[in-house]
């Protein structure tokens, strides 16, 4: 079987080139230290892990715009009030930034991704980062990999002011790259790029690490990330 070759590739960050694996602890650890809410750190957890993923799949169903900051404020307020606290708008404030550090911190890359993005690099493939994350906090994990160097750009939901799967930050992505969609293809671990791609009519490789079960057919399904370089490059 013979590939398609493609000059551009835009990657989404979670799920893809990173996992966060312990994110609602620690925020829930933040919180217990900061607050002295009275509950142990297993139970805040599971009202941030619940609230968390409600409101970011509200949001995606949507189509909606939230910086991870914002969601990290909605979240934080919504968990607090459920031990009768309000917090001041510093307060949130200083929450929603000790969690994008959180973010930062907890971020790790798949073993996969240094090999696959340095090969697709030596054979000129133009690569860009299309996240729903904030641009900053974006650049931070790439940086803290020492990953920026390889990609052209960061197309983020805050910047673009348009959250997946909205078609808009698919074409801010293609404005960005001044390529055409045949051109180019999107590397995504989310189920919601599946959604996005079919809709901006951008092709789309899905990287299914945890055995995702979805009725949505990608065009091409992978399960490492290194299966993406024959697609990409076009070799047999």
């Amino acid at each position: 079987m013979r590939f398609m070759r493609f000059k551009v590739v835009f990657f989404e960050l979670l799920d893809t080139l990173i996992k966060v694996e312990r994110l609602h602890e620690e925020i829930a650890r933040l919180l217990a230290s900061e607050l002295r809410l009275p509950a142990q750190i297993s139970e805040i957890a599971e009202k941030v892990r619940t609230e968390w993923t409600n409101k970011y799949n509200m949001l995606i169903s949507k189509g909606a715009y939230r910086s991870l900051r914002q969601l990290a404020r909605e979240v934080v307020i919504s968990v607090v009030k459920q031990y009768t606290l309000s917090l001041s708008p510093q307060e949130v404030d200083y929450f929603s930034n000790a969690i994008s550090s959180i973010f930062v911190e907890q971020a790790q890359i798949y073993d996969d991704v240094p090999e696959t993005v340095s090969k697709l690099s030596e054979n000129n493939i133009d690569m860009y980062i299309l996240t729903n994350l904030d641009n900053d906090i974006a650049k931070k994990i790439l940086l803290k990999h020492n990953m920026l160097k390889y990609f052209k750009g960061v197309i983020s939901s805050d910047l673009s002011r348009a959250g997946k799967p909205s078609l808009r930050i698919y074409q801010a992505a293609l404005t960005r790259a001044k390529a055409y969609k045949d051109e180019c293809v999107l590397v995504s671990g989310l189920l919601e790029d599946i959604i996005g791609s079919k809709l901006v009519g951008l092709k789309i490789i899905f990287v299914n690490r945890g055995d995702k079960k979805t009725e949505l057919v990608p065009d091409y399904t992978v399960s490492s990330l290194r299966e993406i370089i024959p697609i990409v490059l076009g070799s047999s």
